[in-house]
């Protein structure tokens, strides 16, 4: 018989430029130019990024 776990809600590990841009309390515009420069963890999926959660706090020195 399998044992039953209980999880526990976890944060996405990719968010959207919005939720970056909320987080880092710049424009959008600043966040896609930083993942343009490379400065950002971010990967292009379609015609929209994806930054790492976890590379942005770090970025932004809140963790």
């Amino acid at each position: 018989m399998r044992e039953q776990t209980t999880r526990t809600p976890r944060e996405p590990e990719l968010i959207s430029i919005v939720e970056a841009a909320r987080m880092l309390n710049v424009s959008t515009r600043t966040v896609n130019r930083l993942c343009l420069d490379g400065k950002l963890k971010a990967v292009r999926i379609g015609c929209q990024w994806r930054i790492n959660r976890r590379a942005l706090r770090e970025a932004a020195g809140l963790e």
